[in-house]
């Protein structure tokens, strides 16, 4: 009896449920306005854009490739073109296009719009061995225009002012060393003047 008198009375004091109602604004999409919507399309398609164009970048990035030397990099697509650096086996040159007379534009990174040999080209790296200093990818010729300490050698050997820049009196001056030295007389600083001048 003890029993059910405290069960009722736990049961009289046992507290009613409250119900709560929250009043909550209903969120509605209408999916086919909003996809009609070009600035939602435009988003869209940038960002789908964007993630191509990443990946594509990603896949197509060029090494150098070589046996173990480092690779010119050139003004134009061929070996007469003068080279601006040689840069290390294994070294990332970014993306590259267009593929002329076998030199490949590069079209990303620091040498954007200068050209490389493609066959010193791989996917992945090569791994850093043979003659460091030496270089591929065609003959090292110097003409106007060109610029750096290849120009500054050949201005020591020619014992002309030096400053790095292949102008129009460093032409001049290889010229009639040329001439004097029963070359060809073109400006140009080939292996042949090169030899000459007694430079590497």
């Amino acid at each position: 009896m003890e029993y059910m008198a405290y069960s009722y009375m736990y049961m009289a004091n046992e507290e009613t449920p409250v119900n709560v109602e929250l009043n909550l604004p209903k969120l509605q999409f209408n999916w086919q306005k909003l996809l009609k919507s070009s600035a939602w399309l435009t988003l869209a398609g940038v960002t789908v854009l964007l993630a191509a164009a990443s990946q594509m970048q990603q896949a197509s990035a060029e090494y150098v490739r070589t046996n173990g030397n480092c690779l010119y990099i050139r003004r134009g697509p061929s070996a007469g073109n003068s080279s601006v650096a040689c840069v290390p086996n294994g070294t990332n040159i970014g993306s590259t296009g267009n593929v002329t007379n076998g030199f490949a534009q590069i079209t990303s990174g620091r040498y954007q719009g200068y050209y490389v040999a493609e066959r010193w080209l791989g996917m992945n790296p090569g791994t850093s061995h043979g003659r460091p200093g030496t270089g591929v990818g065609g003959r090292v010729l110097l003409r106007q225009g060109a610029r750096g300490e290849r120009v500054r050698v050949v201005q020591r050997a020619l014992g002309i002012r030096v400053d790095g820049v292949y102008g129009p009196n460093t032409a001049y001056q290889v010229r009639n060393f040329q001439r004097r030295n029963g070359l060809l007389v073109d400006g140009v600083v080939g292996p042949s003047t090169r030899r000459a001048l007694g430079i590497s």
